[in-house]
């Protein structure tokens, strides 16, 4: 199962509730404006996703290299005339 579908819906997600729920502007805050509290947060935030992506990217390769195992083995198993499933 992938699971990258997965991530990318809860991170859309969590954008939706911080865009909803981060309090409307009327001022014109700039970002500079914004508490260090809430930069943190930020950065923090894109630093787990990038943590993910990488974690994603890992699983994605060690289940590539299990899957060519397995069709290598099958092919093996065919060609000396065991069952192949």
């Amino acid at each position: 199962m992938k699971t990258r579908p997965l991530y990318l819906l809860a991170i859309a997600g969590v954008l939706v509730w911080l865009g909803l729920a981060a309090p409307q502007s009327t001022s014109g805050q700039s970002p500079a404006d914004f508490s260090p509290q809430v930069v943190a947060l930020v950065n923090q935030l894109t630093a787990q996703n990038k943590q993910l992506v990488a974690n994603q990217a890992a699983m994605d390769a060690q289940i590539a290299a299990i899957e060519e195992s397995i069709r290598q083995a099958r092919i093996y198993a065919a060609r000396s005339g065991g069952s192949s499933k």
